[in-house]
């Protein structure tokens, strides 16, 4: 059993443990309190209604005015009303915000009279926050100090004091930061069509239709689309942001090459709005724009632009083949001579896999899961037309063609592909595209080992009948 005197120890130490953490905990909270008192300001962000700032820039005077939104209004809870008409971002006023709140003076120079001294008799900014009920809380801020780690600002009524120079970009923040710089806002997936007009480009209007889940180009001449490309065009359309306003109204555009502009988008949506971007000059890595749902100038990033300016042979899909398997019915193989008819088998219950198999050599399913990889993978390096002389004698007598026909009855007419190569140069045509599409040669040659694999069944059978044959004569 523990002693007495053990007991009363072990109640001291119990003690002066619970007081230590009972003296920590008043410690902070007296300190809460000290720098709570010590603040310029005591209010709560969110009962602001509006906010002023005035401020000299580049020797001109700019005057700010913010209001807050109804609750029930959508987007931005701010909204700027002068010097322009726009939203505001939420972000940039609610930091300004809440700096303003826990602004602490350095050092409070009381009885400082000689105003000047500070910046303070003539301050290059004022702001003054006005809450929905009571007096607005006024701020002017004068010259930093000598090491320009702080600057001196008085509140209405107050003290001259030092607050710490990290606090003054937050409660000033331009115009350009303070504003919303959406141009256009939408939902690519209620699009219906886009057209692209480029004046400096042939052809010059591409128009696309979406068809189910894919695009189709179908001005100048009608072709499947590179559907990655035309969402990423749209994706950039959809959420255009400006990087600044030169211009407040479209009253001027020939400074900005905007009256004869570079290129022009429309985009048509499914409940008949129509929204149209122009782009203009170029200048110091910006591109000029307006959109018919903005009324100022802006400019762009010359990469967001250069996706703005996408051009038929970006838009047109370079693929050789969309081989969905589900989709894919009969396919007939023939290289060098062999020729062979896959046809499809039912799917077991409880697979995924997808067979094919040769009439002539029941039992023995086939896996064109390779073959359809390295077609649909395939890309066009470029097109020519149908009638370039070195394409058509290398495609006179193909090393490869490929047929695919539809699984069931859904009228779509069979895929054919002729594959050849010529030199360091292969070539494919399609039945599904007028142009003759240039590839790569190790693709082709991919295509060609995947097709003599599978055909090589087909080949060893042949050997045998013809061994067969002349045993017999």
């Amino acid at each position: 059993m523990f002693k007495r005197s053990t007991w009363i120890l072990l109640g001291l130490a119990v003690a002066a443990l619970l007081g230590y953490f009972l003296f920590d905990n008043f410690q902070q909270l007296r300190q809460q309190q000290q720098a709570e008192r010590a603040r310029l300001f005591h209010f709560a962000p969110d009962t602001i209604a509006r906010i002023e700032i005035r401020q000299q820039q580049e020797g001109e005077p700019e005057e700010i005015l913010l209001e807050r939104t109804p609750e029930a209004e959508e987007g931005s809870r701010w909204r700027i009303i002068r010097p322009i008409q726009s939203a505001a971002l939420d972000f940039p006023v609610e930091q300004l915000l809440n700096s303003f709140s826990r602004l602490t003076p350095q050092i409070t120079l009381e009885g400082a009279e000689d105003l000047a001294a500070f910046g303070l008799d003539k301050p290059r900014h004022q702001i003054a926050l006005f809450p929905q009920e009571g007096d607005p809380y006024r701020l002017d801020i004068g010259n930093d100090n000598f090491d320009g780690s702080g600057f001196y600002a008085r509140p209405e009524g107050g003290e001259v004091v030092l607050l710490a120079s990290t606090q003054k970009g937050s409660l000033l923040p331009s115009l350009l930061a303070l504003r919303d710089k959406t141009l256009l806002r939408f939902d690519t997936a209620a699009v219906k069509s886009l057209q692209v007009q480029l004046a400096e480009a042939e052809p010059e209007v591409v128009r696309l239709e979406r068809q189910e889940n894919t695009w189709q180009i179908v001005e100048p001449r009608e072709l499947p689309a590179d559907d990655l490309n035309v969402d990423r065009l749209l994706n950039t359309l959809s959420r255009l942001q400006a990087v600044e306003f030169p211009a407040e109204t479209k009253a001027e555009l020939a400074p900005y090459g905007l009256e004869k502009p570079s290129a022009q988008l429309t985009v048509k949506l499914k409940d008949g709005k129509t929204l149209t971007v122009a782009l203009g000059a170029e200048k110091e890595g910006q591109v000029y724009v307006i959109t018919s749902e903005h009324p100022a100038v802006a400019t762009l990033l010359t990469s967001t632009a250069d996706i703005l300016r996408s051009d038929f042979e970006e838009l047109r899909d370079h693929r050789i083949a969309r081989l969905n398997p589900n989709q894919v019915g009969p396919v007939t193989l023939e290289s060098q001579g062999e020729r062979v008819t896959l046809n499809p088998l039912p799917q077991e219950k409880g697979s995924l896999d997808l067979r094919w198999e040769n009439p002539e050599q029941p039992g023995q399913p086939v896996n064109l899961s390779s073959l359809f990889s390295s077609l649909n993978a395939a890309r066009a390096k470029e097109f020519l037309p149908e009638t370039d002389p070195d394409a058509q004698k290398a495609l006179a007598e193909p090393d490869l063609k490929l047929t695919f026909e539809a699984k069931g009855e859904d009228g779509r007419d069979p895929l054919r592909l002729s594959l050849t190569s010529a030199g360091l140069r292969a070539y494919v045509q399609s039945s599904y595209q007028p142009d003759i599409a240039v590839i790569d040669l190790s693709t082709f040659n991919s295509v060609e080992t995947e097709v003599n694999r599978l055909l090589e069944g087909k080949a060893e059978e042949t050997r045998d009948q013809r061994g067969g044959s002349s045993s017999g004569s």
